[in-house]
């Protein structure tokens, strides 16, 4: 590769918008009734300012949230797994670490500790090399996933719809991937 030229990448599981998109229309919602009320109330000009400021800020919060949310969880980039499990960060761990990723769930928070959960979330789990020490736990935004005893797990809320399919392709993919690199091929 030469300098200049980025690695390929193929993205295995991409992130989702969907919960930022449901908190940008309840904000839309609150700015528009905050701004109608503007003329009905008769606020002065330095109120209605801040309300516009307030309104200004929070659209570019949502927005570097919505971008951060639309990264994807999972890419291949040469010989390494790029896990997107915060926003500011993504780990690149060696493909011969990652041993399989596999479908698994979650319980929802709430109710008594000790009774069955209501409801569960559906998860992508990475499990890695014993062997690989370095790679047991790294720190995550945690409804993203976590990170822990040589398992990522991703929460199936902040990315595309985990479905058979999308487990397949992206198990798929791991295999293909780690067949080029013991012939040698790279990505």
């Amino acid at each position: 590769m030469r300098h200049g030229e980025t690695e390929p990448r193929e993205v295995w599981l991409r992130g989702n918008t969907r919960p930022v998109a449901g908190l940008a229309i309840a904000t839309a919602v609150a700015a528009a009734a905050a701004l109608a009320l503007i003329p009905l109330v008769g606020w002065p000009g330095w109120f209605v300012w801040a309300v516009a400021s307030l309104a200004a800020a929070a659209a570019a919060a949502l927005a570097a949230i919505g971008w951060a949310a639309a990264r994807p969880r999972l890419t291949l980039a040469g010989d390494r797994l790029e896990i997107r499990l915060h926003p500011l960060a993504t780990e690149r761990v060696p493909l011969d670490v990652v041993e399989c990723v596999f479908r698994g769930t979650e319980p929802l928070a709430g109710g008594p500790a000790d009774a069955e959960p209501a409801f569960r979330v559906g998860t992508l789990v990475v499990r890695f090399a014993e062997r690989a020490a370095e790679w047991r736990s790294r720190e995550t935004f945690r409804p993203w996933g976590t990170w822990s005893d040589g398992h990522a797990v991703i929460d199936g809320r902040w990315c595309e719809p985990l479905s058979g399919a999308a487990i397949e392709r992206v198990a798929a993919g791991l295999i293909e991937a780690k067949r080029r690199l013991a012939d040698g091929g790279g990505s």
